[in-house]
């Protein structure tokens, strides 16, 4: 579309040859919904301007400290009490995925631990090195939650509420 030339006579495409790559291979942007949850149609237009500057990586920033935007099945309270309700479905990331990739951008998820657990010590704080009532936090800094991998419960077979 940027080569379209229009004078007078109408509209025309010069010849021309071009030879173009990118300098990186991976050229993308991070979304951080963990602390700043962005509805899915606001994702979706963002995708898009990801695309139309040929850009092919969303790194989607899914879990800290301010927030758990993962539906579990198996571990509810992850999104009930560790998001203010303010998650993803399985069938919403699913179709934010099949969207990303139909416009050719890969998406890559972050979920981090041990640390910035403070949302999932909201929901589960038995697996937590200290166990004591946590909230989520809505600040930033540096905060004490950690997964502690020592207890059984934080094995993914065992996390129980």
């Amino acid at each position: 579309m940027q080569l379209i030339q229009s004078d007078t006579n109408g509209f025309n495409i010069p010849t021309v040859t071009i030879e173009d790559s990118p300098r990186f291979p991976w050229r993308g942007a991070l979304i951080d919904t963990a602390r700043h949850f962005i509805p899915v149609d606001v994702i979706k237009r963002q995708l898009d301007g990801l695309a139309s500057a040929k850009l092919n990586t969303f790194h989607w920033h899914l879990t800290d400290d301010q927030g758990w935007r993962l539906e579990s099945v198996a571990y509810p309270n992850l999104q009930e009490k560790g998001s203010d309700g303010l998650f993803y479905t399985r069938e919403q990331i699913k179709d934010v995925v099949a969207y990303a990739n139909s416009l050719a951008i890969r998406v890559i998820p972050e979920v981090d631990l041990p640390g910035h657990a403070s949302a999932i010590a909201a929901a589960y704080p038995k697996p937590m090195t200290e166990v004591q009532d946590y909230q989520i936090e809505r600040k930033w800094g540096v905060r004490k939650p950690l997964l502690d991998p020592t207890k059984p419960e934080v094995s993914i077979n065992s996390l129980t509420p």
